[in-house]
């Protein structure tokens, strides 16, 4: 991932942010939302931070794990 503990520190900081955010989404559609609508927002949101987590987080935490914030400690080994 990248070595600047720094530009790791933006991206993490950001990603969770975003994840924050699309959770709050998420939230607000499945009261307003139809249930078809909803459905299909869970399923693409679960993708998307699915993939940040996977693919971005979890290489960058393993890198700077000093970084990671304390409500995703463990995650990568949750059941």
């Amino acid at each position: 991932m990248v070595s600047s503990k720094k530009l790791a520190s933006s991206i993490g900081t950001a990603s969770e942010s975003f994840i924050i955010e699309l959770g709050k989404a998420l939230d607000e559609a499945k009261v307003s939302a139809t249930q078809e609508e909803y459905e299909k927002l869970k399923k693409a949101i679960g993708v998307v931070i699915g993939t940040l987590e996977i693919d971005l987080l979890w290489p960058l935490y393993t890198k700077h794990p000093e970084l990671e914030s304390e409500n995703l400690k463990g995650w990568q080994s949750a059941p």
